[in-house]
């Protein structure tokens, strides 16, 4: 996962913001700091993965280089997890299974929608577009088109 120039650029004011005593690098406390107001919610474990992981030296702190790599890695772990852990939970909460095997059958849908949501969208409209194969049963990768 390469980052943006802008994003280079807000992480050395990240960095620079929590190195307080200029000395180049950062410790994992100072790391959650800049973590957490960048967006990020990592966990002690995976603060001290995150550092064991970049420390290229074995110093117990990061430079700025090594920031660059956490920063990616909790980037790149952020948008892995966004990407399919919430849809493969509302799959499964509807019928599916955790592999992304099985399948929704429309009938099951169409009440989650319509009768527990209360959405007045045409979900039967929306149904006939993704279920390609005209199964009446929504398989994953259909389940993400049709949530996406």
């Amino acid at each position: 996962m390469v980052l943006t120039q802008e994003e280079i650029d807000n992480c050395r004011e990240a960095f620079l913001s929590f190195d307080k005593d200029r000395s180049g690098t950062i410790d994992v406390w100072e790391l959650r700091q800049v973590l957490e107001a960048m967006g990020q919610t990592p966990t002690e474990e995976e603060l001290f993965q995150m550092v064991s992981e970049v420390d290229d030296n074995m110093s117990g702190s990061i430079d700025f280089g090594e920031f660059l790599k956490v920063v990616e890695c909790q980037k790149q772990r952020a948008e892995n997890l966004d990407d399919d852990h919430d849809l493969i939970d509302a799959f499964v909460a509807c019928g599916g299974k955790p592999d992304k095997s099985g399948n929704v059958k429309r009938d099951t849908l169409v009440k989650i929608i319509k009768k527990d949501f209360g959405l007045t969208i045409d979900i039967e409209e929306l149904i006939n577009k993704i279920d390609t194969d005209g199964s009446g049963e929504i398989e994953f990768e259909e389940f993400k088109i049709l949530l996406n």
